[in-house]
């Protein structure tokens, strides 16, 4: 029986959006193949578009958008769809899901002349909740990594997998039988040959079937598919076409009378799971479970926080009502581009996206969410209570007219901070990781993470080393008191402080106004012994712009008052008293963030880059945090008690 292959071009999910790496792989690879597909015509593939790769090809190169309608005529040329912006399906609300689908179907109908019939999902992250949602759509068959399908069911033939009386087609492709560089064209067809008899040998019940069809699938990402056309492969396959037969799947499905049924459990490719097990460190899964997406977001707590952004923004955009209908089509589509996979992870890879991908689509997200707020013509600020994370503890979200934040009760800090218009997420530090950062942060770094701490731990603490326990800042903080009206929270928390394991409490209000925050601390020594320490509150400022003016931590400058005279604070600045305003200067987003005690403290300020593997392996600095922390020296008789209060205002910078 002869050997079908399937050749699969994905979606340029390397250049995302970016116009000259589009053109670019447009010029090196995408205009040779259909050179190469128009003067040879018995050479058959499957071609996948993301929305901008179309897009862009369709503005700058209408010729080519002719040349492939042609092609897809005579049926040597097989359209894939997909999501338009490359979005990981198993995160989305339906509504989102076949939206983004019939937005990119919608635009190759227009532009070639065909809907697509399947279609390929980013890093092959598959959930079966997704049958339902692709039927809808009216797409028969996907592609899926082969390393997702269960051993007994990898065969050469093509699966159907049913969810709640809906199925779909599932086409396994094989990552080893990508040509490895200077393969010849001959030794990659006899290991095509040789993989196929292992997968499909000729005593099996497969094989002596006569209504199964043999066929292997390989998908190519852009880079690999231009060192595959510099291989020669294609020349050779032309000239021994008897010992591969090149087809489509649409082709493929119209002769086909049986499919292997089969389960295909929630998962991704291999080499995304392999970073899900360890932080930025890529780890053999020796279990016998399939990881999935959210195995990845538990991992890495930066890309849940923008996913549980994005499903809010998601959720907003689906309760919206009447109103500006132009409006709310584009926060949509703000949405959507925030949806975008490469947010998350990197495509080729597998490793998390830098922060200044997520910022990127925080930006987004709080775009969406002003135009949401302008097409509902009325807005009321509010102060709600739910479980906005999925970890069964209930936050709380503050939306007020010029940003919004949410209240954490893990440490009980912002572990948000956005602004509304054209801001990012001003909470989204990092935390450092030993094998990466020299050190190891036992606390998220957010708005307003307090310590208490041992004067010997304190030094450690400016000098940026592990400063032992995490009294409060590691804490699961109990709620006291909610007021809506008032924009007030009030929490409260208990640990032991230093080896002598002296209890004590803290109770923490957060009062909300259009111009800021104000948070109120009520330090109590529990024990029957003096208590003496230092008391630190922590404001971890994140790195939101990424241009090159940018670079090495300039975004964020400060100044404070200290002895009553005006002081700039440099990278590293330690004041121990005397301290009544800092005042941080944000020069990418013209924001001012004033930040007042009530009685004269100490600061220190310290910039914090964090150094990640980028593209793979390669370490370098991905982001910074501009740390400025206030703090008192304690000393607390027994059951006696101390209050701090601090102010957050925030102003546009003058011009």
């Amino acid at each position: 029986m002869e050997n079908k292959f399937c050749l699969v071009l994905n979606a340029d999910l390397e250049s995302s959006d970016e116009s000259a790496l589009l053109e670019k792989n447009y010029q090196n690879i995408f205009k040779p193949l259909l050179s190469f597909l128009y003067s040879h015509k018995d050479f058959f593939i499957s071609v996948g578009f993301s929305g901008p790769q179309l897009s862009h090809y369709a503005k700058k190169h209408p010729e080519s958008m002719e040349l492939l309608k042609e092609l897809a005529g005579r049926r040597q040329v097989e359209i894939i769809g997909g999501g338009y912006y490359s979005p990981v399906f198993p995160l989305l609300l339906p509504m989102d899901r076949s939206g983004q689908i019939e937005k990119l179907s919608s635009l190759l109908r227009s532009s070639i002349g065909k809907r697509p019939c399947g279609m390929q999902l980013f890093g092959s992250i598959w959930d079966p909740c997704l049958v339902s949602s692709f039927q809808s759509c009216g797409l028969d068959y996907v592609f899926l990594d082969s390393s997702l399908i269960p051993e007994k069911h990898l065969k050469c033939c093509p699966l159907i997998a049913s969810e709640q009386g809906r199925s779909i087609k599932i086409f396994p492709s094989f990552k080893n039988l990508v040509p490895s560089e200077n393969e010849s064209g001959e030794n990659w067809i006899n290991r095509i040959q040789d993989f196929a008899r292992q997968l499909w040998p000729d005593n099996s019940c497969f094989a002596a079937n006569q209504f199964f069809d043999p066929i292997l699938s390989v998908c190519f990402s852009f880079s690999q598919f231009g060192a595959f056309m510099k291989s020669g492969c294609f020349e050779f396959i032309m000239e021994n076409s008897s010992d591969v037969v090149l087809t489509t799947p649409n082709s493929y499905l119209k002769k086909a009378d049986c499919f292997l049924q089969a389960y295909i459990p929630a998962g991704m490719d291999s080499d995304i799971a392999k970073w899900s097990l360890v932080p930025f460190e890529p780890s053999e899964n020796k279990t016998c479970f399939p990881l999935t997406i959210h195995d990845y977001l538990n991992i890495y707590s930066q890309n849940r926080r923008l996913y549980e952004r994005m499903v809010y923004i998601s959720m907003l955009v689906s309760q919206c009502k009447g109103g500006d209908k132009v409006r709310k089509t584009n926060s949509s589509e703000l949405l959507w581009r925030a949806q975008d996979g490469t947010n998350y992870l990197s495509p080729l890879f597998g490793s998390p996206s830098p922060a200044e991908k997520r910022q990127k689509a925080f930006r987004l997200l709080n775009e969406a969410e002003h135009l949401l707020r302008e097409a509902a013509k009325v807005f009321r600020e509010s102060l709600t209570s739910f479980d906005y994370n999925g970890d069964g503890i209930f936050e709380y979200v503050c939306q007020m007219e010029k940003y919004n934040a949410v209240v954490s009760r893990r440490g009980g800090q912002l572990s948000e901070l956005n602004f509304i218009k054209s801001g990012a997420n001003y909470a989204a530090s990092l935390s450092k990781i030993s094998a990466f950062d020299g050190g190891e942060d036992l606390y998220a770094r957010g708005f307003f993470a307090d310590h208490l701490l041992e004067k010997s731990a304190f030094e450690n603490y400016l000098a940026e080393k592990e400063a032992g326990a995490c009294i409060f800042s590691n804490s699961q903080f109990s709620e006291k008191k909610l007021d809506p009206k008032r924009k007030e929270i009030q929490l409260e928390a208990a640990g032991v402080f230093s080896s002598m394991e002296l209890p004590v409490r803290i109770r923490k209000n957060f009062i909300f106004s259009s111009s800021g925050i104000m948070v109120q601390y009520i330090l109590k020594n529990e024990s029957p012994l003096e208590l003496d320490g230092v008391f630190v509150v922590e404001l971890n400022f994140a790195q939101t712009r990424f241009e090159k003016k940018f670079e090495l931590g300039t975004q964020y400058s400060a100044e404070a008052i200290v002895n009553e005279e005006k002081c700039p604070l440099s990278d590293s600045f330690f004041a121990e008293s005397g301290v009544s305003i800092v005042q941080v200067k944000d020069s990418a987003d013209k924001r001012i963030f004033v930040i007042e005690p009530n009685e004269d403290s100490g600061v220190s300020c310290s910039m914090i880059s964090f150094k990640r593997p980028v593209d793979g392996c390669e370490q370098k600095i991905s982001s910074s945090t501009y740390k400025v922390a206030l703090c008192w020296n304690i000393s607390l008789s027994a059951g006696m008690e101390k209050e701090k209060t601090i102010n957050l205002t925030v102003m546009p910078m003058k011009k």
